[in-house]
């Protein structure tokens, strides 16, 4: 790993914080959209915390000198943060309506 330079510790410890945040903040909101605890109107919100997260961990890839591959498996580890919340409340959805339907019993 290359050597980080001391005036760089700011940045990298921000931007991790930050993505942790910001991540948090979109798995929340996305989940109280979904619960019917936020309106449907704040789901943009949702999204806009997962782009700052993304933003924000990509700076923190730049700032610790990670390889182009690496910053490329980030990435695309940030689609797939944005995709899965989908995916879980879909197999939710469907198996709630498996359940409570009247031939489950």
């Amino acid at each position: 790993m290359p050597y980080l330079d001391s005036s760089s510790f700011l940045t990298i410890f921000v931007s991790a914080a930050l993505v942790i945040l910001f991540g948090t903040a979109y798995a929340g909101t996305f989940t109280l959209v979904k619960i019917e605890r936020l309106r449907e109107y704040m789901m943009p919100l949702a999204y806009a915390f997962w782009a700052l997260q993304t933003y924000s961990l990509w700076v923190l890839s730049v700032s610790i000198k990670s390889d182009p591959f690496t910053l490329k498996v980030l990435m695309a580890a940030m689609v797939g943060y944005l995709i899965f919340p989908h995916i879980v409340y879909f197999l939710v959805v469907r198996t709630h309506a498996a359940c409570e339907s009247p031939d489950s019993h």
